[in-house]
């Protein structure tokens, strides 16, 4: 999800259920522990696919969150401690006063940016470490201009109008709610006219800017498939993917550490391999959710259709000779 309704929706949730529209310290708080999961970004820049993978575990199941939220927690007390202490309250009376009422901020905002990331559709292991096992809820897209337009009413609320924090926030909150119901029941309509299995190996994905669209990714026996449901329309194939016998080059392929991190977390993923005409073959991974269907009159192809592509090239030989993630014209190099 943005950070915007990450910021939003965390502060709003802490300020409708507490009076405390004064207490600048507990919404920076509920703010920064909003944020807090996303700390693993850092990982990007030793490896798009390392950062990829910790970011279905770690920081953002239950427990890294709330880990998370204590550091948010120690950290906006430092602050707090730095300051004069009024007369009605002593410095370490203050200070202790502080740490619960600030951890419990922070834990609401760090675990509304877990639920926001799985209604926008991530797949998440919530109970890591102590299960591996993903889960979603994919009621909303990335980014979903419904709940931008919210979070800008929150904004707006609080500044040319004057209401006050709490009142604000509590329509926030409720509005929410009620949207994120009305798309659950949206998104139960198109499951039941398209008769698409729910579980796995099924994956779905709300449509940007639709109300009634998802998107649905499955993996068959030799193909994988993206197709798009709605509450008041068919079920309309996008993409077919052949998954063709793997070549013993493409099966090395899944030796490199960069495509055993996309694998580990990409479960419609499928290989394409090219020669350079200089002896050298290129073994390059995707998945569906990072394609697009081909323009009429165009041949679907996944090294233009594909925005993501994982992989390595190979001498002829065999030996991996570097490991390359593309992302867009964005290219990562790792030597082998």
């Amino acid at each position: 999800m943005d950070p915007l309704t990450h910021i939003v929706i965390g502060r709003a949730v802490v300020a409708a259920a507490r009076d405390e529209s004064r207490n600048r310290i507990v919404g920076a708080a509920a703010i920064l522990g909003a944020l807090s999961p996303d700390v693993d970004s850092a990982l990007v820049f030793a490896g798009w696919d390392r950062y990829v993978r910790a970011h279905q575990f770690g920081t953002h199941s239950l427990v890294g969150a709330l880990t998370m939220a204590l550091v948010v927690a120690i950290v906006v007390g430092r602050f707090d401690w730095s300051a004069k202490a009024s007369a009605e309250r002593p410095p370490i009376a203050r200070l202790k006063a502080s740490r619960s009422t600030l951890f419990l901020a922070a834990a609401a905002g760090a675990v509304s940016h877990v639920l926001l990331d799985l209604l926008s559709g991530a797949r998440i292991a919530l109970a890591w470490p102590l299960f591996n096992r993903r889960v979603s809820a994919p009621l909303v897209a990335m980014a979903d201009p419904w709940l931008i337009a919210i979070c800008l009413a929150w904004l707006a609320m609080l500044w040319p109008a004057r209401i006050p924090l709490r009142r604000a926030s509590r329509i926030a909150v409720a509005t929410t709610a009620i949207f994120l119901c009305a798309k659950a029941a949206l998104l139960g309509v198109a499951i039941d006219q398209s008769g698409v299995s729910p579980h796995e190996p099924s994956a779905f994905e709300a449509r940007w800017g639709s109300l009634t669209q998802w998107f649905v990714f499955e993996r068959l026996t030799d193909a994988v498939r993206a197709s798009v449901i709605g509450a008041n329309t068919a079920q309309g194939v996008l993409i077919t993917q052949p998954l063709a016998p793997e070549s013993p080059i493409v099966q090395a392929s899944r030796g490199l550490n960069d495509v055993r991190n996309f694998l580990d977390v990409h479960e419609f993923a499928f290989s394409e391999e090219t020669a350079d005409g200089g002896g050298r073959i290129s073994v390059f991974w995707s998945d569906l959710r990072y394609c697009w269907p081909a323009a009429r009159g165009e041949t679907w192809r996944p090294a233009t259709n594909c925005g993501v592509h994982v992989g390595g090239i190979f001498e002829a030989s065999g030996r991996a000779v570097t490991q390359e993630i593309r992302i867009g014209g964005f290219v990562q190099r790792r030597r082998n």
